[in-house]
């Protein structure tokens, strides 16, 4: 029953496929070959990893191009392709005001947290709530770097009570630098052998770590490590930054 399974999906995804370019092809009096060619195309970008992925939007692309959307709800994960990276991206909600205002560098640093099993080539899934939040006003926003489409895709797993929201900070050199009141903080260009964070936890334990520690203990959670300080059990008090250059962080936190 599977193989026909896939066989009538297969077949009912082509025919949405020429259905949708001839009445593209109508609507511009042009021929349906080229249309059809391009939603062919679409239809093999990946689908990320999730629970029921819903395609919401997709950007045209192009080189500085702003691209935006709304919707009125707060997904528990947004993913998309990465290929053609983004300048930025940009998640607000009338309510709880901007919650993540991510750029070249924070996103890639940022995505896949808490992600089992390894992740499809490209694909970066970002954590915007606990679970689904409905009743919110949401914007998002970017600008693309270059030409080629970039499709953006939402989901939840339960129904959510927080949203996440991340910040942007610089430890600077030399500067013993201290976060606290965090889910996560991402430290992706930490040096191996002269940056360290030590680590305070609520039983008042402390240990300081490398790099690599921090890599390696991120494998715990997720498959594709990352250098990371996880609080996702909320059992640390603080974290201490201490680097030879300045070193960007990327803070994950509940928006309390």
């Amino acid at each position: 029953m599977k193989p026909l399974r896939i066989l009538l999906s297969l077949v009912f995804s082509a025919l949405l496929v020429f259905m949708g370019g001839q009445i593209i092809g109508n609507i511009f009096e042009m021929s349906p070959t080229f249309p059809t060619i391009g939603l062919a195309a679409i239809s093999l970008i990946p689908t990320p990893r999730g629970c029921a992925c819903i395609n919401i939007f997709t950007a045209p692309g192009g080189v500085a191009t702003p691209f935006t959307w709304n919707m009125q709800y707060l997904p528990q994960f947004l993913s998309f392709t990465n290929v053609v990276p983004l300048t930025s991206l940009r998640v607000e909600t009338a309510e709880d005001g901007v919650l993540h205002d991510w750029t070249t560098a924070g996103l890639p640093a940022m995505a896949n947290f808490l992600q089992p099993g390894a992740m499809t080539a490209n694909i970066l899934q970002m954590r915007l709530a606990d679970g689904e939040l409905s009743g919110r006003n949401v914007t998002v926003s970017g600008v693309t770097s270059a030409a080629g489409v970039i499709p953006f895709f939402v989901s939840s797993d339960n129904k959510g009570k927080i949203p996440y929201i991340s910040k942007n900070a610089v430890a600077l050199a030399g500067i013993p630098t201290t976060i606290k009141n965090f889910t996560a903080v991402f430290a992706p260009t930490m040096a191996t052998v002269t940056d360290r964070a030590e680590v305070t936890f609520k039983s008042g334990h402390k240990q300081t770590y490398n790099m690599e520690d921090l890599r390696n203990l991120s494998g715990i959670y997720q498959e594709v490590q990352t250098v990371c300080v996880n609080n996702i059990n909320s059992y640390i008090s603080e974290v201490t930054f201490t680097c030879a250059a300045n070193t960007p962080l990327y803070i994950l936190s509940y928006r309390l």
